[in-house]
């Protein structure tokens, strides 16, 4: 039997550091100081945005659905979206690891070679950071971005507003779902096609990572075309009050929710009726959610859906009646059950 690797300190900063060079012409005038110092120092003209956010084994992600480059990949775009949520462009990451001893230098190294990808593609630059070891695979990163002023922030709709949303909603629920059934699901769900279950399969992964919309979230905050705007990490259910003003409620359409043809042909080959609950509050979607003071006009709606290379669809409005959140389905109010995930 060979003897797998294990966790070396000094040799997984090294590795970190040589992979971070990889990222480090993105920002060069931002970039003053780097890894190898007690921190890192930049500087910046703009607006400075800065968030923060980690994914944990068994919380945000399981080892049967990921592997390690996934993983690596996963926590970098979660946190990209957030950039994008205010309208502003990424620059730079700082990038903690938390280690567990059942994992050895290859996964590590995986985890790290997935980060650096993502970040390669979105031109973002690894500064800095921390690795300890941890009873649970976790990855935290810190994201730094700018914009011109502020960005666009949430709660800022009002009455009357109309509320939309880009993307589809709801691929992120449906490929755990059916990667945490799929072996009940091929051993006893009868008359399912070959074609079935390769459908499923290819859902899987095809929607177990997100795509943050930095495209769509600058093209709004350039342009001025949201008033409010947040992204979809809880669902839709609770998301939405993110952007709701204050003594505001919202009225949304579940007919114009834009659900993948896919899920669909899925959830009807499974005999799964109440699968709008799951859409609407599972999360991980990642997709943007905003409000904007009018209706776009038939030349804006098609320059911004062009320009930013992802669908986007009006679901709904914010409510001049009350401050409550009200579904409609088939023209009556809509009682879905709520299965937001709950952080604590």
């Amino acid at each position: 039997m060979i003897e797998k690797e294990k966790f070396n300190e000094s040799e997984l900063i090294k590795y970190i550091e040589k992979a971070g060079l990889e990222t480090r012409n993105f920002n060069k005038n931002l970039i003053l100081e780097s890894i190898g110092d007690d921190c890192a120092v930049i500087e910046d003209k703009k607006k400075i945005l800065l968030s923060s956010d980690n994914i944990t084994e068994n919380v945000h992600f399981s080892l049967d659905l990921y592997d390690f480059r996934e993983i690596g990949k996963k926590s970098l775009l979660v946190n990209l979206s957030d950039i994008a949520a205010m309208g502003g462009i990424p620059r730079l990451f700082l990038m903690s690891l938390f280690i567990p001893q059942y994992l050895c230098m290859p996964d590590i190294k995986s985890i790290i070679n997935g980060v650096i990808e993502e970040a390669k593609k979105y031109e973002v630059s690894l500064i800095g950071g921390n690795i300890s070891s941890a009873s649970e695979l976790s990855v935290s990163i810190t994201i730094i971005g700018d914009c011109e002023s502020a960005g666009i922030k949430r709660f800022g709709s009002k009455k009357g507003d109309a509320v939309y949303v880009s993307g589809e909603i709801g691929n992120s629920w449906m490929a755990f779902y059916l990667n945490s059934n799929k072996d009940y699901i091929f051993k006893n769900k009868t008359g399912l096609k070959s074609s079935d279950k390769r459908l499923i399969k290819d859902f899987i992964n095809k929607y177990k990572l997100p795509k943050p919309r930095i495209n769509l979230g600058r093209i709004l905050y350039t342009k001025n075309l949201a008033g409010s705007l947040t992204d979809i990490s809880d669902g839709i259910y609770k998301d939405i009050f993110n952007v709701t003003g204050k003594g505001c409620g919202c009225r949304i359409n579940i007919e114009d929710i834009p659900v993948n043809e896919e899920l669909k042909k899925i959830a009807d080959i499974l005999n799964m009726e109440n699968y709008i609950d799951d859409i609407i509050s599972f999360g991980e979607d990642y997709e943007l959610l905003w409000t904007f003071d009018r209706e776009y006009t038939r030349r804006e709606f098609t320059e911004l859906q062009g320009s930013c290379g992802t669908n986007i669809k009006k679901i709904g409005s914010i409510d001049e009646k009350n401050a409550k959140l009200t579904f409609i389905k088939d023209g009556k109010v809509f009682l879905p059950e709520d299965h937001t995930f709950r952080h604590l």
